[in-house]
């Protein structure tokens, strides 16, 4: 047996009256005994309780040891019943959690009094204990009272109160209290006259309590007609809540109506969410991205605005509310609204395309094979499918969207709505494939110029090619990789592997808007043109003005009017370049914005040689590295680990 448990069990032996749950332990200090006693229960130290029976001491000469008694404490389980419950259900615990505790009622509580001084005498308030909680004794009660500046109380009367314990108030003496030493309150009403705030300060000894009646009567004289919380004022008077900010009245806000809004039954979001299996595939093929309608089919709802529910303040005073705001439903092509203006409908039966926030309904075109000789160009307002190839110097042009079950060639592809190309492009340097309102999703683009005003997506690779989208690029699948060109996006660009043991000169630009950049570019330039004008015309009226000052006479009808044209023209300029001066500095703010929610996410590998630009921050991947993300910070581009598999939302 193991020698510390022996001599604890013989100590136990000695002391009969000991129970289970006790021991007493004998060691140099008391963290020492505790241990013991720790080890001897198999409980944590914090789970014991202790009472010294004989104190040690620390000398040169002689040493005491300390000897405590030592018990384990009992630990209230208020989720026992529940505990068991849930094991009766074959759930295991999971019915149980700590935030029951604020539901969980303790089963003992003591019982507690209040004593309340009115002009009608001094009164007893007795509350009983719950399961083995105690009771309220007389002594309390009395030396409460006497605190309070009772003396002269009915001892039979403040028994029965205990006795019976109702939670009421009984009167148990006659008292004449003094005024000046009663409780007060003192009434805030907030700016807005939403709110009456009150402090209750507390009685000294003799004075009286408020009632919640007086304080509504104080209320009325401040000028508060609705909206009194007497629930909050009774609570704080049962409690006793002295000097706090209590809501003892509350005005009634107004509720604004609801705008208009449209709920679309078609789908007119073009962001996809791809997901891989757990091979890292992904599916392609039933994307739905083409939603076909037929004539009569509702495409969007509108639900009317809503009127709005006038408020109140405390002092009765009305405050407006606003009504929601009507829309109008834009009908797009070959769309209808119904009479009533609630429903847009399909004229025709067709391919859904949401452009510039409007829907419309495009005849579909088929080509049964390749667009090529035999078919010559394809240009339509509509949709167009084709169920073969896009051949060499060919142009496929559409309103709506474009889908094409095999490749793009040598050729030019461009749709306002989305473009599905379920081969791939392989475009020799010159195709370019363009989609002004949609998504572009292709297996794979080799060799050509792509644009999306949305998200351009691709499965296998993205080779030598200048791919840019409005939104994100996405090269996901079992082999998707970008290697060599350029690719531009305003969000992110995402590959499993970027680069290759080639090192061929790859780019990467995120955080960057082709549209805002375009059209920076163009106000700088009209600014740099503008500004030199201003300055020409500038030095031109200086010059008239000094001819004017120095020889008037010799200034004619004409040059009065030069100057006066060329002031003009100077004030029109110094305008147009104020306004161009501004929205360049919003465009700026906005792509500052970009470039600090643009990332480079890298799955697998990314290679040497690769160049990632952010803003006005250049990276340039010097080794391989593996699962990392790349994000501007501070100024610069900051490369961190991708922790988990990257999950696109």
């Amino acid at each position: 047996m193991d020698p510390l448990k022996a001599m604890l069990l013989d100590v136990e032996e000695k002391h009969k009256s000991d129970v289970e749950n006790k021991v007493v332990v004998i060691g140099n200090t008391i963290q020492d005994c505790l241990k013991k006693a720790a080890e001897y229960f198999n409980k944590d130290v914090i789970h014991l309780d202790y009472e010294i029976l004989e104190k040690g001491k620390k000398g040169f000469f002689s040493k005491k040891p300390y000897k405590l008694l030592v018990q384990v404490l009992e630990i209230s389980n208020p989720y026992q019943e529940l505990e068991e419950f849930s094991m009766k259900l074959g759930v295991g615990d999971k019915l149980l959690s700590e935030e029951l505790d604020k539901y969980i009622q303790p089963k003992h509580i003591d019982g507690y009094f209040r004593v309340k001084i009115y002009k009608e005498g001094a009164f007893l308030q007795v509350y009983p204990p719950k399961g083995n909680g105690k009771a309220v004794s007389i002594e309390e009660c009395i030396r409460r009272l006497e605190q309070r500046g009772v003396t002269n109380y009915d001892k039979n009367k403040i028994e029965k109160a205990i006795k019976q314990a109702k939670g009421e108030p009984v009167k148990v003496a006659d008292f004449i209290p003094i005024p000046e030493h009663s409780s007060t309150c003192k009434i805030e009403i907030t700016p807005d006259e939403m709110k009456a705030i009150i402090k209750i300060t507390p009685p000294r000894k003799g004075g009286c309590d408020l009632k919640l009646e007086e304080i509504v009567n104080l209320l009325k004289s401040k000028g508060v007609v609705i909206g009194y919380r007497e629930d909050n004022i009774q609570k704080a008077l049962d409690e006793e809540r002295y000097m706090e900010e209590i809501i003892a009245a509350e005005g009634t806000p107004p509720k604004h109506g609801k705008d208009a809004y449209l709920v679309y039954k078609v789908k007119v979001n073009k962001q996809l969410e791809l997901e891989q299996d757990e091979k890292g595939r992904v599916d392609y093929k039933n994307l739905h991205l083409i939603e076909n309608v037929v004539a009569g089919q509702i495409l969007a709802e509108k639900i009317p605005p809503e009127k709005g529910i006038t408020g109140r303040t405390i002092t009765n005073k009305i405050i407006p509310a606003r009504d929601g705001k009507d829309i109008e439903i834009k009908p797009g092509k070959n769309t209808v609204l119904s009479e009533d203006g609630k429903y847009l409908k399909a004229e025709i039966n067709g391919q859904v395309v949401f452009i510039n926030n409007k829907i419309s309904v495009e005849e579909l075109h088929r080509v049964l094979g390749d667009v090529g000789p035999k078919t010559g160009n394809i240009e339509v307002l509509g949709s167009v499918q084709i169920a073969g190839s896009v051949l060499d110097n060919h142009t496929v042009k559409a309103g709506g969207n474009i889908e094409i079950y095999n490749s793009v060639q040598k050729s030019i592809i461009e749709a306002g709505g989305n473009i599905i190309i379920k081969g791939g492009i392989f475009g020799q340097d010159a195709a370019k494939v363009i989609s002004t309102g949609g998504i572009i999703l292709a297996r794979y683009i080799q060799n050509a110029n792509v644009f999306a005003a949305i998200d351009v997506k691709v499965e296998e690779a993205i080779m030598h090619s200048t791919v840019e989208a409005g939104e994100r690029v996405i090269c996901e699948g079992r082999r998707a990789q970008i290697v060599g060109g350029k690719i531009l996006a305003k969000k992110e660009v995402s590959a499993r592997i970027i680069g290759s043991n080639a090192h061929p000169k790859t780019e990467i630009y995120v955080g960057y808007d082709p549209i805002l950049l375009k059209r920076f570019e163009e106000l700088s330039n009209l600014l740099k043109a503008k500004t030199e004008t201003l300055n020409k015309l500038k030095k031109e009226k200086q010059t008239l003005e000094v001819r004017k000052k120095s020889d008037p006479d010799s200034f004619l009808a004409e040059q009065r009017k030069k100057l006066q044209q060329i002031t003009e023209e100077i004030s029109k300029l110094e305008e147009e370049i104020k306004t161009y001066d501004e929205e360049k500095n919003e465009i700026q703010q906005e792509m500052d914005q970009l470039a600090s929610e643009g990332k480079v996410i890298v799955e697998k590998q990314i290679y040497p040689g690769v160049i990632i630009k952010i803003k006005d921050a250049t990276y340039t991947v010097i080794d391989e590295r593996f699962s990392v993300e790349y994000i501007y910070k501070d100024g610069k581009i900051i490369e961190q680990k991708l922790e988990k598999k990257f999950k696109r939302k």
